[in-house]
């Protein structure tokens, strides 16, 4: 694809996404919601961190999955399957491989520094304490091993020409969108706690194929489909009405936070039960994931469509910066817990120094060394989802 016909849009709003989750991960430490399941849960909390950190969770990881299903449809356009395959398995199952040993090295190093410096230790530290053989996580890696079954699943649906285009067909047709989505996204959380949580296991998470799966496969549809997106512009005021809507309803439902006993009994097990909870908070969430999803792609394709020397440099380091943002904040915010700064100076302080760590370290360390090349390729992080 040359210079003149890159679709700028889908880059800027993949870097969104990645970027937004040091946004999510950050405010996390100050949602009272979160104060009993996060690593830096800091004692200073605002009610208003809980409005960011539920309403990025509903739409952020929903519209990166769309994306990816996108460029991979775009990949396999432009080249073909087997150079498909190989790319992902390049540029997504190998950084997993990588980078999932050192994370958990990181974390573990980052957390005990913590634990010697932070006072009160946030609540999550009593619950490390008392588990004896965790369930292996992998943690904010999740979204590389989840992609990278669906892009094996979409290989081979490719390659023994399955369904040929009837599946791409049926991906971007309105009942498929406005019917079919709904009941998978419904059926597949309904066993899920709210908020639902990631899939981080190794072992495959059938639940979340129904969710992330058929997002994915909405995107690779959307690839050849493109032009449906201008026609839903004239509704971008229904949808966002819709969508407030929603959240109202979404926030009057949720129920209290997780306490530390349920943390404890979801650490030990591997996922939180789900409760009592009512289907129509289930219909309410999907309702409000849909949405807002489909407001910031629109908005996206109406306004990010451009390229400027400010977005390019922030796409070509998004990647790197999420795969490192984690214990990063944890590096930062867990000496801020000590003191008395208002909740918000923290929140900002945590956000701008961990871009700033990210941005700074990908000129010196990855931009253009090996670590550039594995996780962008040749050409810059541009072409992404790789």
């Amino acid at each position: 694809m040359n210079k003149d016909s890159r679709l700028h849009y889908i880059d800027n709003l993949r870097s969104l996404a990645l970027i937004l989750g040091i946004v999510f991960h950050a405010a996390l430490a100050y949602s009272p919601f979160f104060s009993n399941i996060w690593f830096t849960a800091d004692p200073s909390t605002h009610g208003v961190f809980d409005y960011i950190t539920h309403t990025l969770h509903l739409f952020r990881m929903p519209l990166f999955f769309i994306i990816a299903g996108f460029c991979s449809a775009l990949l396999i356009a432009t080249s073909n399957t087997a150079l498909f395959i190989r790319q992902r398995s390049k540029h997504i199952l190998l950084p997993f491989i990588i980078f999932l040993p050192l994370s958990f090295a990181v974390y573990y190093h980052a957390l005990s520094f913590g634990a010697g410096i932070a006072e009160p230790l946030p609540p999550i530290f009593a619950v490390f304490q008392v588990i004896q053989e965790p369930v292996i996580s992998t943690m904010h890696l999740w979204f590389l091993w989840s992609l990278f079954q669906f892009c094996v699943i979409h290989w081979l649906l490719k390659k023994s020409n399955l369904m040929g285009n009837k599946l791409d067909q049926f991906s971007t047709h309105p009942v498929f969108i406005w019917v079919i989505i709904p009941i998978l996204l419904t059926f597949s959380l309904l066993g899920q706690p709210i908020p639902f949580p990631a899939p981080d296991k190794l072992t495959p998470q059938l639940w979340s194929y129904g969710f992330y799966g058929s997002l994915y496969l909405l995107g690779a549809g959307l690839y050849k489909k493109q032009h449906l997106l201008s026609s839903y512009h004239k509704y971008l005021w229904l949808i966002t009405a819709g969508a407030a809507s929603s959240l109202v309803a979404y926030f009057s439902l949720l129920q209290t936070a997780p306490t530390l006993d349920e943390v404890i009994a979801a650490a030990t097990t591997g996922h939180f039960a789900a409760g009592q909870q009512h289907v129509l908070h289930v219909i309410t969430q999907v309702t409000s994931i849909i949405l807002l999803t489909a407001i910031t792609f629109l908005l996206g394709h109406r306004f990010l469509n451009h390229e400027s020397k400010i977005s390019r440099s922030i796409s070509d380091a998004s990647y790197w910066i999420y795969l490192i943002h984690v214990p990063v904040l944890i590096y930062i915010q867990m000496p801020l817990i000590n003191t008395y700064i208002p909740v918000l100076v923290k929140f900002i302080i945590s956000v701008f120094v961990t871009l700033l760590i990210g941005q700074i370290s990908y000129l010196l360390m990855v931009k253009t060394t090996w670590i550039g090349l594995l996780l962008n390729g040749k050409r810059s992080l541009r072409n992404v989802s790789e």
